[in-house]
Formats: C-alpha cells, structure tokens, sequence
C-alpha cells in the first residue's frame, strides 16, 4: 500500500488555526496551490502548506492586503520585490542630537523620554547617541504644539494605539509607491506620492470627522458667521 504523502484540510486547518473556508479562500486568491486529489472525495496538500499559512498570518497581522501578500509571499526580501528600498520611505538623517532636537522643538526632556518609549517618536541611534531627522523634529514641533494648545501628554501617549492602523496604512502607503515608481523610481516621485497620500488620508479624516462630531469646529463658524456693525 502507498502511503499517501501530505496534509488533508481538516488536519491543514488544525494545524494552522485558520478554518477550511479560509484555506479554499487562500487557493482562490493564488496564495496556495490547489491541493492534490487522491479519491472522489480526498485532496492533500503538501506539508509545507502549514509554514506557507504562517507566513501568510503574519503578513496579514502586520496589515498587509491579500493583493499584497500574493507578490511577496516568496520573496526573500520583500521591500525588494514591492519596487523599495529600504531608504526611499524616510527622509535623509542629519547630524542633530539630543540637545539641539529638544532646543528645536521646545520639548521637555522628560516628555521626550516618554514619546520615545511609547515609540511615538522613533529616532536613530549612532555612537554618541540618539540622532533626529526632519521627520522627527517636525513631529516633535507637532506635539510641542498640540501641548501648547492644551492636549495632556497622557492623550497624546494614546497615539501608540494607533500603531496597528499606522502600520497598515503604511503598508498601503509603499502600494501606492511602489505603483508610482514603476514609471521614474526618484526620490522625487517617493516624496510626492507620500505627500498626495497624506492629502487624500487627511482628508478622509476631516470627513469622518464632520461625520461623528459635527459641532466641532462650531466657535470657528460661530465666529466666522458674524458680521460687522
């Protein structure tokens, strides 16, 4: 008797967590091959479907669309295959240190601790410490501000909720890259891309907005509906 060589989907789906449903789902996608028929009724798939499947979660738990995952399922180096380097995201780090970052900003020093432990702010590391890009003092010129204004540090820590739609959202930020540059990869066409793409997620915001809480900027209108005697 041949001893059959494989993994039936029930047994696939123990394995790995993820139901039939989504397994049929994942072969419709592309993601996983079709499995092999052995009966009328029985279908196998090879063994190393289960790391397969367990690559593709991860993917998906990072926020990666099924689009996405599908071209960079086998890649070794997946920025790589999406048409990225691993520069082409941020912007040039300069030699601004501690001292001049909170001289820049007008942040405390204690505030900035707790912005960098919450991972709100990300900055580099060399030999002499922490260093700072443009994105990190402007960010650090936005928190500034927003205390200016009176928002607590403690709502500003909430930031670090976000994380998982940040990270999602700059998933969908390298797609959209990616596509831009196919016609002139630039550091130009990398940063206006990034710039439109804040645009059209700003202004999705501003919508919900005005959706959720549509008083909020009523001292504004208030203010701007009146006329002078």
């Amino acid at each position: 008797m041949v001893r059959e060589v494989g993994v039936p989907v029930g047994e696939l789906s123990r394995r790995t967590g993820v139901s039939p449903a989504t397994i049929n789902f994942y072969v419709n996608r592309g993601l996983l091959p079709h499995p092999v028929k052995t009966a009328r009724t029985r279908a196998l798939y090879p063994p190393e479907m289960v790391e397969r499947i367990a690559r593709i979660k991860d993917f998906q738990d990072r926020g990666l669309p099924l689009a996405v995952i599908a071209r960079i399922l086998d890649s070794a180096n997946p920025a790589a295959e999406l048409g990225l380097s691993s520069t082409q995201l941020r912007t040039p780090r300069g030699p601004v240190g501690l001292a001049e970052y909170l001289d820049e900003t007008d942040l405390d020093r204690e505030v900035l601790a707790r912005l960098i432990e919450s991972e709100i702010i990300r900055p580099g590391r060399d030999e002499s410490g922490f260093v700072f890009d443009r994105a990190d003092l402007a960010v650090g010129r936005a928190v500034a501000r927003l205390l200016l204004e009176g928002v607590g540090i403690e709502v500003i820590l909430r930031h670090d909720e976000f994380q998982p739609v940040s990270r999602t959202e700059a998933h969908f930020l390298a797609e959209h890259i990616a596509q831009a540059m196919r016609s002139e990869p630039s550091h130009r066409k990398a940063t206006a891309t990034r710039a439109a793409f804040a645009t059209l997620r700003d202004y999705m915001r501003l919508r919900e907005l005005e959706t959720e809480y549509p008083d909020w900027d009523r001292p504004r209108r208030r203010s701007a509906g009146r006329t002078k005697p």
